[in-house]
C-alpha cells in the first residue's frame, strides 16, 4: 500500500503556511493600530498648535461644577446634538455660573448659565490631541478633542462610525482640518464590550445629529 503521509503533509503545508500569514498580519495590524494610542505628536509644537474657531449650539441638560484648589472645574452635559460634554477650567469665583458664561463668550446675552438653556458659542481653540473610543459592537466611536490655552479643555462627541479612515475623514469634516491634520494628533483605543448601550432611540438620534449637525470651524 502506497504512504500517502508525503502527499498529505504536501496538501496541507500551504494552508499552513496561509494560516500563519494571516496570523502574523492580523497581529501586526493590531499591534500598529494600538500603537496609536502610545504615539505622541511630537511634530507639534506649542507654536504649531491645530487652531480653529469652533461654533457649537447644543442645549444644555447637566451641570457640574468643582471647585478645586487653584481653579473650578465644570462639566456641561448636552442634548439634542452629537456633541455630549464639553470640560472647562475656569478661575474660582464666588459666581461660576456667571464665570463660565463670560468664559464662554456668552456674557452679558446670557448671564448665567443654567439647565435646559440652549446655547450658541463661539470660541478659538488651540488642539492637542484626538483620542477616540471605537465601539465595535454597539457601531459606535466615542470621540475625545483635547484643547491648550483655552477655558473649554475637553470637547467629547459621539459618531456612529467604527471603520478607522471614515472616521478620519468624519472628524476632519467636523472640525474643518485636513485629514493629515487630524492624523498628527489622533490615537485610537478599540473596544469589543462597550462602556455604553444607546437605546434605538438614541441611536436614531445620534447617527441624525451626525448627519445634519452645523459645526462651523473657521482655521
Amino acid at each position: 500500500m502506497p504512504d500517502l503521509r508525503p502527499k498529505i503533509l504536501l496538501l496541507f503545508l500551504p494552508l499552513l503556511l496561509v494560516g500563519i500569514a494571516f496570523w502574523a498580519g492580523s497581529d501586526y495590524l493590531t499591534k500598529q493600530l494600538l500603537s496609536f494610542s502610545y504615539r505622541t505628536p511630537d511634530k507639534l509644537q506649542a507654536d504649531k498648535l491645530l487652531q480653529v474657531l469652533l461654533k457649537l449650539n447644543f442645549t444644555v441638560i447637566d451641570l457640574k461644577i468643582q471647585e478645586e484648589q487653584n481653579f473650578t472645574q465644570v462639566q456641561i452635559k448636552t442634548a439634542n446634538s452629537i456633541i455630549k460634554r464639553l470640560e472647562l477650567e475656569i478661575p474660582n469665583s464666588k459666581f461660576p455660573e456667571v464665570a463660565i458664561a463670560q468664559k464662554l463668550g456668552l456674557y452679558p446675552q446670557i448671564k448665567k448659565l443654567k439647565r435646559h438653556q440652549e446655547i450658541q458659542i463661539q470660541i478659538p481653540l488651540n488642539l492637542t490631541a484626538i483620542k477616540a473610543e471605537i465601539e465595535k459592537k454597539q457601531g459606535f466611536s466615542f470621540i475625545e478633542v483635547r484643547t491648550a490655552n483655552s477655558p473649554l479643555k475637553k470637547l467629547n462627541f459621539a459618531l456612529p462610525i467604527t471603520e478607522v479612515n471614515m472616521l478620519e475623514v468624519m472628524i476632519a469634516q467636523l472640525l474643518n482640518l485636513s485629514v493629515e491634520d487630524v492624523r498628527q494628533i489622533i490615537s485610537y483605543q478599540v473596544k469589543n464590550q462597550s462602556r455604553l448601550k444607546p437605546q434605538p432611540k438614541q441611536r436614531i438620534q445620534i447617527e441624525k445629529a451626525a448627519k445634519t449637525e452645523a459645526i462651523s470651524i473657521i482655521n
